[in-house]
């Protein structure tokens, strides 16, 4: 039999401990882990891992190796080299788990395990599993949370890094909807070691579609990541009314004429539509315009027209006041005077003469219509002033046909009347007073005029015996031969009054006159006689 001296077996042990550090599998000396685990830069890796020794075993510590390309110490549980690598879990219950954060390029190796007793008899490296931890670039990206936005309403988003990682807190950068940037650089980080940042502020209606930025830097600046969202900004909504090209509160459109009311709706979510005209509710539609449509307009069209949007946010509303311009409609004519004044068969008006007469001629129109009269006389004296037609006192060469004319931007009408002037009633007996002095008057002319032609005619008779000569000295009586006059059939006697009989003072008459001589005549004592018409006027010679 062969016997071994204490160096001997010493050396036959050390060399079995060679034979386990070369991966061969020792009696009691398990591990289980992944073969790769894949990290990113900036993030972290986690390597899973569970190990189980001999029972006899004492740990005294347990190491992880990296060998790229040499075997480096990345982290102990007696004296770690590094805070960015350490264990995670308890190697006393077999949980040999390694942590790597802030993960560079270097990291990326096979690692190695090892469990050292505290008798180093029982030291033993986990060969037969070599996790491989692959680096790549930094892909993922934060996740940007935020609740309902409303418009003028505070909100809150948030930014969370992409890995599970307890290194070092990266720095956050917000960049709003109005394009400023924000910097958070305290970061807070949850339960599950996720860093996140918080970013308040209060959209506006503006906001709804811009973009927000959540922008992630890893320390020491190894790798940069960010996320973009499009706000959603609920607001309710805003009611715009466009005509012809342009938003207004009125407009004015003319008889006859179309013309398209654009009502736009700008709302989040989508609006419902819809038209309300003198209290009827129109056509509605989900959308984000509606067109009122009119045609061949009329004075019915006139009036408020609304257009409303509602959504579950709120409501609004927009008005435009169309108005319609039309043509002077046929005027009407009325008598302003009372009393005397009367419009018979709607186109003809009887008034007394001497009256005062105004006549209103109105036209329903839009814009307000310029009013005229047009006499069919243009001699005719009246007043006319915008519409008003004024006699101060009618006479009956007023009598005739007036036509006012309405006349505006749109068109032109007219209407006519008949004035029709009542005489006035005239005094009878003052009538016929005057007509008697007219035919008295007349009737002594013609009689003067008779009465001169026929003395002119008459010749004087002379006889010698019945002539007397008047000497300038003496006073002789005039006298005629005659003894009677005769009146018509009648004889009158000629008494002492007559121009024929001697006067009773015989006194004479003288008269200085060159050629003729007259002398005055009574015939207020003249008598009627049944003696013969005596045709003969004779006459006395007066002589100076």
């Amino acid at each position: 039999m062969m016997l071994f001296s204490f160096e001997q077996f010493w050396a036959l042990g050390f060399l079995v401990l060679q034979m386990w550090d070369n991966g061969c599998e020792a009696q009691g000396y398990t591990i289980v882990t992944r073969s790769e685990v894949t990290a990113q830069v900036g993030l972290c890796a986690y390597i899973p891992c569970t190990f189980t020794k001999p029972f006899v075993a004492e740990i005294n510590q347990c190491l992880w190796y990296r060998n790229n390309p040499n075997r480096v110490l990345v982290a102990s549980t007696k004296n770690n080299p590094s805070s960015r690598i350490y264990f995670t879990g308890d190697v006393n219950t077999g949980d040999c788990s390694l942590m790597i954060n802030d993960v560079v390029k270097s990291d990326g190796a096979y690692y190695q395990f090892r469990m050292e007793a505290v008798n180093s008899f029982y030291s033993y490296n986990y060969g037969t599993t070599t996790p491989n931890v692959v680096v790549t670039d930094l892909t993922d990206e934060p996740e940007i949370s935020v609740g309902t936005l409303v418009a003028d309403k505070e909100a809150t988003a948030t930014c969370r890094s992409p890995g599970v990682c307890a290194g070092t807190a990266p720095g956050f950068t917000w960049t709003g909807p109005d394009g400023s940037s924000l910097n958070y650089n305290t970061p807070y980080p949850n339960r599950t070691r996720v860093y996140f940042s918080n970013f308040t502020f209060t959209p506006s209606r503006k906001d709804n579609g811009r973009a927000l930025v959540c922008r992630v830097n890893f320390q020491p600046n190894t790798a940069v990541t960010s996320q973009t969202i499009s706000l959603n900004v609920l607001y309710p909504p805003e009611v715009i009314i466009t005509i012809r090209g342009g938003a207004r509160n009125s407009v004015i459109v003319k008889e006859g004429e179309s013309a398209q009311i654009n009502c736009t709706v700008d709302s989040n979510p989508t609006a419902e539509i819809f038209w309300t005209v003198r209290d009827e509710k129109k056509e509605a539609i989900n959308g984000q315009w509606l067109i009122y449509n009119l045609t061949n307009i009329s004075i019915s069209d006139a009036g408020k027209y609304v257009c409303s949007g509602k959504n579950n946010i709120g409501s609004a509303e927009g008005t435009i006041d169309v108005i319609v311009h039309y043509a002077p409609r046929t005027p009407n004519i009325n008598c302003e005077t009372t009393g005397d004044c009367s419009i018979v068969e709607g186109h003809k008006v009887n008034i007394m003469e001497d009256t005062t007469l105004t006549l209103v001629c109105t036209a329903k129109s839009l814009p307000e219509a310029s009013l005229s009269w047009i006499p069919s006389d243009s001699s005719t004296q009246y007043t006319a002033v915008q519409g008003y037609l004024t006699f101060n006192k009618v006479a009956l060469s007023d009598e005739g046909q007036f036509t006012c004319v309405a006349n505006n931007e749109c068109g032109i009408s007219n209407s006519s009347i008949i004035i029709n002037v009542i005489p006035q009633p005239r005094n009878n007996i003052g009538l016929i007073v005057a007509i008697s002095c007219v035919v008295a008057v007349v009737l002594l002319l013609v009689g003067g005029i008779l009465a001169f032609y026929y003395f002119r005619k008459k010749k004087p008779s002379k006889k010698s015996e019945d002539k007397k000569e008047m000497n300038a000295d003496d006073s002789s009586v005039i006298y005629a031969n005659s003894e009677v006059h005769v009146h018509g059939n009648q004889t009158e006697d000629i008494g002492a009054n007559s121009i024929y009989a001697e006067p009773e003072n015989n006194s004479s008459v003288y008269m200085n006159v060159d050629d003729i001589h007259y002398a005055s005549v009574d015939f207020s004592k003249l008598k009627t006689t049944n003696a013969q018409k005596n045709t003969e006027t004779e006459y006395a010679e007066i002589k100076r």
